[in-house]
């Protein structure tokens, strides 16, 4: 069964933290009562939810296994009226409380061949190909071949601007760093090594460096991370705690994919640092990258959404394991 629009609004109004009908209406001003008991029930229905207490005044709780697994439908995810979201603390306290094998279960898995370690050739095709794709997301009109030409031969490429350019190498000395400290990604992760990967994204484009300290926006989304540095800090950690804790490679690249950029930790580049990230982890672990070269930036953006603003990991973990099965 699909969400309802009324039962999507009602399900963020729950991961804000609106536990009762009375505080969901009065968050809700523009729905009626029983446009939410109607949405309530829905969500009860597709198991979304469950529910405590007395029957005539219950308590609601989110099921972050369930809701995890959500696929929402795309009318629901551009549909500009959504409330406003906010970064959930209580899905990653959930997190936090699981074992490695629960969070396997609920955020996925995928099984890994035996390899070698990766060859210069091979790191060199991922080098291309992820600092193209990644950039290209980002805006970035380099084509493969001009990034090509540009990390391998030097070439700079006609008619694009030094900031492009600059992009690109900044990828390519990100994927340089974790090829030469695999054991700073294979094991515990430390905040500091997260702010090493953005300070090389982020190197000469005018992006500041450190914690932010002004309030972002993201496009085309009705979510707002956390505004202050102490915050958005103590937010890093704990994020950090939930990926050291796991075991599988495949989970922890997945949380770091999904998790770094829904906190924004950066005045800009999050979802670039995020995804040097989710590579470091693969590529310290078991010797494999992706590069996101046949993800369609729509789908892409529509996934994180689905994140920011549901905490719907169905189409990360979706792209991801694509990813890893090419």
């Amino acid at each position: 069964m699909k969400l309802s629009k009324s039962s999507s609004y009602v399900l963020i109004a729950l991961l804000r933290g609106y536990t009762t009908s009375a505080m969901i209406a009065n968050f809700l001003q523009g729905m009626d009562i029983r446009t939410i008991q109607r949405a309530l029930a829905r969500l009860l229905e597709l198991s979304l939810i469950t529910g405590s207490g007395p029957s005539n005044d219950p308590t609601y709780a989110v099921s972050y296994p369930h809701v995890l697994a959500l696929k929402l439908d795309e009318k629901i995810l551009i549909d500009e009226q959504r409330p406003e979201s906010i970064f959930n603390h209580d899905l990653v306290d959930w997190l936090a409380s699981l074992t490695p094998a629960d969070t396997e279960q609920y955020i996925g898995s995928h099984t890994f061949q035996a390899t070698e370690p990766m060859s210069a050739r091979e790191l060199e095709h991922l080098t291309i190909e992820l600092s193209w794709k990644s950039s290209a997301l980002e805006g970035n009109t380099y084509s493969l071949l001009d990034t090509q030409l540009l990390l391998t031969e030097g070439i700079r490429a006609k008619n694009r601007t030094e900031f492009e350019t600059q992009m690109i190498l900044n990828h390519k000395n990100a994927i340089q760093f974790i090829a030469e400290n695999r054991d700073v990604f294979s094991s515990t992760i430390a905040f500091a090594a997260v702010e090493e990967l953005h300070k090389i994204i982020a190197h000469n484009l005018g992006i500041d460096t450190g914690v932010r300290k002004r309030i972002v926006k993201i496009s085309a989304s009705n979510y707002t991370p956390p505004e202050t540095p102490h915050k958005i800090r103590e937010a890093a950690d704990a994020i950090l705690r939930v990926i050291n804790a796991q075991q599988s490679p495949f989970t922890k690249s997945l949380l770091a994919l999904s998790l770094m950029p829904y906190l924004q930790t950066f005045e800009d580049g999050n979802k670039r640092t995020g995804r040097m990230l989710a590579n470091a982890i693969l590529i310290s672990t078991v010797n494999r990258g992706f590069s996101l070269r046949t993800v369609e930036a729509r789908d892409l953006a529509l996934a994180y959404l689905a994140f920011y603003e549901f905490n719907s990991l169905y189409g990360l973990r979706k792209v991801l394991q694509e990813q890893l099965s090419q």
